[in-house]
C-alpha cells in the first residue's frame, strides 16, 4: 500500500466545492482536487427517488490526514449528510507519491 488515498464527495454547487477544496489545500490536508461540475445524481431520500445536479470532487491526500479532511468537510458542507468516501490507493507511481508526501503537512495532523 502506498499510504495515499482518494477522497470522493459531492457538493451542491461549484462555489461550495471550490471554497472547501481551497481551504483543505491551504491547510495542506490535500495536495490536489479534481472538480467535475454538472454531475447528474439520482438518489433515494426519504423514500423518494430524487434527481439533481451536483458537483463531484476527487481529492488526493495521505491516509494520516483522512480524519481531519472528513471533519473539515462535515463542518463546512451544506448537506446534512454529505457522502465522503475514502478509497485507499493500492499503488501509485513513485514521483506522484513523493510529491504528495512532500506537500501534505504532517504537522497539520490534529490542528
Amino acid at each position: 500500500m502506498s499510504g495515499l488515498v482518494l477522497v470522493y464527495t459531492t457538493f451542491s454547487n461549484l462555489k461550495e466545492a471550490k471554497a472547501i477544496s481551497e481551504e483543505l489545500l491551504s491547510e495542506k490536508l490535500i495536495v490536489c482536487v479534481n472538480i467535475f461540475p454538472e454531475v447528474n445524481s439520482l438518489y433515494l431520500w426519504e423514500g423518494e427517488i430524487n434527481n439533481s445536479c451536483e458537483v463531484a470532487a476527487i481529492m488526493k491526500s495521505r491516509n494520516d490526514q483522512v480524519d481531519k479532511i472528513i471533519e473539515k468537510i462535515e463542518a463546512t458542507h451544506s448537506y446534512d449528510q454529505p457522502a465522503i468516501v475514502v478509497v485507499p490507493m493500492e499503488k501509485a507511481n513513485e514521483s506522484f507519491t513523493n510529491w504528495v508526501n512532500s506537500v501534505v503537512d504532517v504537522n497539520s495532523i490534529g490542528v
